[in-house]
C-alpha cells in the first residue's frame, strides 16, 4: 500500500485498482489501455505510452512462523544482504523484505 501510495503523488504515474487490462491498443507503440473494472466490469481507456504492471504479492511464508522473523505481511524480515539474522540463513525474492521490486521501483521515482 505505501508503495501504491507514493506512486500516486508521482505525476507522471496514472493507477488503476481494481482493474484488468483487456487490450493494450497501438500500432507500433502503445498508445492506450482498454482497462475493465473487475467490481462493475465498466470499460475506460487510458492513454498511455508505457506499462509497469504491479500485482498483489503473497509471500507463501505460511510454514515459516516461529522459524524465521515475518513481518505484518509475512515477508522474511531481511537486511539489505537479504540475512534473516540467524547465521547461515538468507531469503530472496517477493518473500524477502529487502527484495520487493516494487518498494525499490516506487523509493527510486
Amino acid at each position: 500500500m505505501l508503495a501504491y501510495l507514493k506512486a500516486g503523488k508521482e505525476r507522471k504515474i496514472d493507477s488503476a485498482q481494481n482493474a484488468v487490462v483487456d487490450r493494450i491498443e497501438g500500432e507500433r507503440t502503445m498508445r492506450q489501455l482498454r482497462l475493465r473494472n473487475i467490481k462493475d466490469g465498466i470499460i475506460s481507456l487510458l492513454r498511455a505510452g508505457g506499462l509497469f504492471v504491479a500485482v498483489g504479492v503473497e509471500p507463501k511464508t505460511g510454514y515459516l512462523p516461529g522459524i524465521l522473523p515475518l513481518d505484518e505481511k509475512g515477508c522474511i524480515i531481511t537486511n539489505e544482504a537479504m540475512e534473516t539474522g540467524i547465521l547461515g540463513i538468507l531469503a530472496a525474492g517477493d518473500c524477502a523484505t529487502a527484495a520487493l521490486s516494487v518498494r525499490r521501483f516506487v523509493n527510486w521515482l
